[in-house]
């Protein structure tokens, strides 16, 4: 009978959950649109920038005109010369990408085999002025090569006497070497979590708080429905809500990155990881619910919720960004004992293809750990009458 009852419940609420469209905009429909369109964005971006950086850089030149790498820069067709003063502020505007500032004299010291220097100022707070500084700093190297190499020539020294050896970088990670896809792969697990949660925030406020507020509450709980029966079906509808979210995120980050960045190249997350994210998803979204719940029954109005349910947002959206810079092969065993960032960072792990045992074992029992409390406490609080009738 108590069986049935949680069904009835939780069929009520699931369909009072997904009448509403903005629960299906959100939890389905957002994801599926946002996460292709936001991928593409930065991917074209950053082509954008790239592109138009190879088509032409407009830059500032000071000091001696007369020398060679002024000629050689004004016969680049990709190097615009803005010669129209007020450098430091064009490149602050970002009218200008570079400043390049050769010293008077430049070719005579060089030939007089003096030490001289180039300076290139650009903007470290611009994409666009660090990677033009890349472009020409590889240019100038390329340049004082030729002139090394044409020294020795002149004293009968093959230039091969100064590479005694080459260096030949190689990868044991078969990833698509794309920087933008790394990146967002590794904030995946932070952004998987918030946008799990997120949806349920405004959904928790209304299962409790609001049903108290349109005082539907109390005749429910007068019912013969076992109040245990009701918050189980409360608490599974949050739940499932929450895993929805979960699926169809994952589902939409994972299908855009591999359409958008893998670019013939290899992309791969370990078949292992989507088993260890979903199971650690599911305990984070059980134990976040069940405190969500609590709030929801200890609050008096939705507005009050909301309030609540706000300010517990802040600090688990903080805690999920702790990882965000770590090594995911060097994480301290320490935060494999933190709530939510021990979620972060054994997720980081198993994407770069680590199954650490014992980390594995440590943040799962800890997770068991944190539901078995949180929905014990929500349990208590939903059984005592002075929590759920407060006034």
């Amino acid at each position: 009978m108590q069986v049935n009852n949680f069904w009835v419940i939780l069929k009520k609420e699931l369909t009072d959950i997904f009448r509403d469209r903005k629960t299906l905009i959100f939890t389905i429909l957002l994801p599926i649109i946002m996460y292709p369109a936001m991928f593409k964005i930065i991917d074209l971006t950053m082509k954008n920038t790239t592109d138009s950086l190879q088509k032409n850089i407009t830059i500032a030149y000071r000091g001696d005109k007369n020398s060679s790498i002024h000629k050689m820069l004004k016969n680049m067709k990709n190097i615009t010369m803005d010669n129209s003063g007020d450098e430091s502020e064009k490149l602050k505007k970002g009218k200008i990408a570079l400043i390049i500032d050769v010293p008077e004299n430049f070719d005579s010291k060089v030939a007089g085999e003096d030490k001289t220097n180039i300076k290139i100022i650009y903007d470290k707070d611009s994409n666009k002025s660090s990677m033009a500084s890349s472009i020409i700093k590889d240019i100038f190297n390329k340049y004082s090569a030729s002139i090394v190499d044409g020294r020795l020539q002149a004293k009968g020294i093959n230039s091969r006497i100064l590479t005694p050896f080459e260096i030949k970088e190689e990868t044991l990670s078969k990833q698509d070497d794309s920087p933008i896809a790394a990146g967002i792969l590794s904030v995946l697990p932070t952004i998987l979590i918030i946008f799990m949660i997120s949806p349920t925030i405004g959904i928790a406020a209304d299962l409790v708080a609001g049903e108290k507020e349109r005082g539907t509450f109390e005749p429910l709980l007068s019912t013969a429905v076992g109040r245990m029966s009701i918050f189980w079906g409360k608490l599974m509808a949050i739940s499932s809500v929450a895993l929805i979210t979960l699926i169809v995120t994952l589902a939409s980050m994972i299908g855009s990155m591999l359409y958008i960045f893998s670019g013939g190249g290899e992309f791969t997350i370990p078949i292992g990881a989507f088993a260890l994210i979903g199971i650690v998803s599911v305990f984070v979204l059980i134990a976040i619910s069940s405190i969500e719940i609590s709030i929801s029954i200890f609050a008096r109005s939705m507005k009050e919720a909301n309030t609540y349910l706000g300010g517990f947002l802040v600090p688990v959206m903080i805690l999920t960004y702790v990882p965000f810079m770590m090594d995911a092969k060097n994480i301290g065993f320490m935060f494999f004992n933190i709530p939510i960032v021990n979620a972060v960072v054994v997720m980081k792990e198993a994407i770069v293809g680590i199954f650490n045992p014992v980390h594995i074992a440590v943040v799962l029992g800890w997770h068991i750990v944190y539901v078995v409390a949180t929905v014990f406490l929500a349990k208590v609080m939903f059984s005592k009458e002075e929590v759920v009738f407060r006034s």
